[in-house]
């Protein structure tokens, strides 16, 4: 992933930029919360995350994307509760005025994917947020197929979307990931997007499962 450094405490632009969205406030200014910023940098030969960095920020698109999640208790590596936050353009219009459905199904599915890959941060690699399997890019391009590349990765198994209310475009929204189960071979997840006013907008129930540790869903 094109990721910035994961730091502690939100940059003043970012608190400034998300001022609107004031219940969101509380868990950038929050040490119990670690925050990065999507960059749509992609390193040259990089074939991962095109599509978030380089398309949805295209045409005016998502303009400025914060992701974080609360750090596990001492003991712990569980990461029970991610936020993302979003402030896009024009670039995401579907229907005049409102975000096109595909758009914020991604952002949801990216929300959720949060939960996971924080928690799997947090057992495997100290929490430093970088690639849990940062070699699976070279196996694909040396020939070794996909499902065999993956093997012990985590991937999404079943996504459920909800649309509540419209979203409307340009505009920001927040989205809360609460980790509803994580057994080390599957996890579940639910996310609700929400506007500045903390009125939900779109909700998704997911379940990522570990390929190679078990299918039974």
């Amino acid at each position: 992933m094109s990721l910035t450094t994961p730091v502690d405490s939100a940059r003043p632009e970012w608190i400034e930029a998300f001022a609107p969205i004031a219940w969101a406030t509380p868990y950038l200014t929050s040490p119990e919360w670690r925050i990065r910023a999507r960059t749509r940098n992609v390193e040259p030969g990089q074939a991962a995350d095109v599509f978030c960095n380089q398309t949805m920020r295209a045409f005016d698109g998502v303009q400025l994307w914060l992701e974080l999640y609360k750090r596990p208790p001492p003991g712990s590596s569980a990461v029970t509760k991610c936020i993302v936050l979003c402030k896009f353009g024009s670039g995401l219009v579907g229907f005049p005025g409102i975000a096109h459905g595909g758009s914020t199904m991604t952002l949801m599915d990216e929300a959720l994917a949060l939960a996971m890959i924080g928690s799997e941060s947090e057992k495997t690699v100290g929490g430093e947020w970088q690639a849990i399997k940062p070699d699976w890019q070279r196996a694909v391009k040396d020939g070794t197929p996909i499902s065999e590349a993956l093997k012990g990765s985590m991937v999404t198994a079943k996504l459920d979307m909800k649309f509540l209310k419209p979203v409307l475009c340009p505009g920001m929204v927040g989205i809360e990931v609460d980790t509803l189960e994580d057994k080390g071979y599957r996890m579940k997840m639910r996310g609700v997007m929400k506007d500045a006013n903390n009125t939900p907008l779109l909700q998704a129930d997911g379940i990522w499962v570990r390929i190679g540790g078990g299918t039974k869903l």
